[in-house]
């Protein structure tokens, strides 16, 4: 008998105040209808991974796979099909030692709950399995989802699981989630060096949330249930470049972002007033269900972001297709991007009465992976199950 965990977390999307949150300003932020799943189980000893430690599997993430070699051998000499230039093995797009850091967010959920939690001090077998809808480097908190799932899940498989208090179980199910946001966002915290409290409480309460002076707020909009975005992604995994970028693309531009803040501290603190302004006028637009009112202060936001740093030329062009074709707002989701590393990130599209589809494919043509996805997703699932026939 084989036991199972398996722990799923949203992706989300920051509506208003990306970096200006991590100053202490407001941010809106929602989940939406695209999950990353970790399973843990035992591991069974067999194979190289031997008995010990912990064996990590990433499975079918948007943009991420492997390249085959079809023709490896010389001619003459015979394949592992037994044909002359036979079929050679599969490869990870980029090599093994630069594959593992892209594991990082993983590796710190590993460290800090054996280093806080004494999980695995004894050296048990680990499988770890990660199946994800969420493409990385996209903006739509991938690193957070991960963290979430993952510290939830070995939370669980190692008896300091959700819910598990002898108390209301309703009062022991709240804190225990609170505790997995902590954990996970300490986590994020070590791996990039700043990360601001939204990711971590989107994928684990799902729904919606309002970070108000440095404090996490779950809200119930009516304009946030279920309303219809786009996201045009931009080279979410940028294959020309070593695989570590994407795990840590994050901290990079979080960085010049606190350094463009000491050198224009004056403007910089008009920025910031000027978000913390906008995202309050857009909890009342959403509270009205004022759409138009809405996008306009999306596109008031992306010039915001577009001031500190973040904009990169290609998700400047996804933006204005989308306003010139109709969006009612179209802005810069997430952390953003940096020109010098390949312009990877995400535009967020409010679309209005007509043109969606129009704005789907010019996205499409400027070479954008485009996702259509729903607000006020599901947060934090677990559930553990048995294989009797292992």
């Amino acid at each position: 008998m084989k036991r199972r965990v398996r722990a799923s977390a949203p992706a989300k999307v920051i509506l208003f105040g990306e970096h200006f949150v991590v100053f202490g300003k407001r941010a809106l932020a929602t989940a939406v209808n695209r999950r990353l799943v970790v399973e843990v189980s035992e591991k069974d000893g067999n194979g190289r991974s031997g008995k010990g430690g912990y064996h990590i599997k990433i499975e079918n993430i948007p943009t991420f796979g492997l390249e085959v070699d079809l023709f490896r051998g010389e001619k003459g000499e015979k394949g592992e099909e037994g044909e002359e230039g036979g079929r050679g093995e599969a490869l990870p797009y980029k090599d093994y030692g630069e594959a593992t850091k892209a594991i990082a967010y993983v590796k710190e959920s590993i460290k800090y709950l054996e280093e806080s939690y004494g999980i695995n001090r004894e050296g048990g077998g680990v499988e770890i399995e990660i199946k994800s809808e969420i493409p990385l480097s996209a903006g739509l908190g991938s690193s957070a989802a991960t963290c979430v799932a993952t510290v939830a899940a070995l939370k669980e498989f190692f008896g300091w699981g959700v819910g598990g208090g002898e108390g209301d179980l309703e009062a022991d199910l709240e804190t225990d989630l609170e505790a997995v946001r902590e954990d996970a966002h300490r986590v994020e915290l070590a791996v990039q060096g700043a990360a601001s409290p939204v990711d971590t409480a989107i994928s684990t309460y799902g729904g919606s949330v309002l970070v108000e002076q440095g404090e996490v707020k779950r809200l119930r909009l009516a304009g946030l249930t279920g309303l219809n975005l786009l996201v045009g992604c931009v080279g979410c995994l940028p294959l020309s470049r070593g695989t570590s970028d994407f795990g840590l693309k994050t901290k990079k531009i979080v960085e010049q972002v606190k350094a463009r803040k000491e050198t224009f501290k004056r403007i910089f603190d008009s920025l910031l007033e000027a978000s913390e302004e906008t995202t309050a006028e857009a909890v009342a637009a959403l509270r009205e269900r004022n759409f138009v009112r809405l996008g306009a202060l999306m596109n008031i936001n992306h010039g915001l972001l577009d001031a500190i740093g973040v904009v990169p030329r290609r998700l400047s062009e996804l933006a204005k297709v989308s306003q010139e074709l109709g969006a009612l707002g179209a802005k810069v989701t997430g952390a953003g991007g940096l020109d010098e590393m390949g312009g990877v990130g995400s535009v967020l599209v409010l679309p209005g009465a007509v043109g969606r589809g129009k704005i789907k494919t010019a996205m499409e043509i400027a070479g954008a992976l485009v996702l259509d996805v729903k607000t006020g997703g599901e947060g934090l699932k677990i559930e553990e199950k048995f294989d009797y026939n292992s």
